[in-house]
């Protein structure tokens, strides 16, 4: 998995290319997190377009994301999840916790930066 990370005011945006499985992207996800919510940057845009494929533990990054940017003050949205992780999301229960947008601009916008 490849993972596009921009940060302006206390947003960071990360753009997932390829599957987010257990193993290496998974921790490789997880270390982007850590690291955009230690500079102070407790909004979290996900671009989920390029996400073709998520399995349980990538799902719990992701949860994971949201509950430690809230826990901050924060908070983490998606933008254009793939067919199948928004089906996989609203299979497992979880779609509803977060906001979804059709734009990162309009994700941005809401995140104040």
């Amino acid at each position: 998995m490849d993972l596009d990370i921009r940060q302006s005011a206390n947003t960071c945006i990360l753009k997932l290319k390829g599957p987010l499985k257990s193993g290496e992207s998974v921790n490789h996800f997880n270390s982007a997190v850590q690291s955009a919510l230690a500079t102070g940057h407790i909004c979290l845009i996900l671009d989920l377009e390029g996400m073709p494929v998520v399995d349980s533990s990538g799902i719990g990054a992701i949860v994971n994301a949201l509950r430690q940017s809230k826990k901050l003050g924060g908070d983490t949205r998606l933008v254009n999840p793939s067919p199948f992780a928004e089906k996989t999301f609203k299979m497992v229960g979880i779609l509803s916790l977060f906001t979804v947008y059709t734009s990162e601009a309009d994700a941005l916008a809401d995140c104040g930066s």
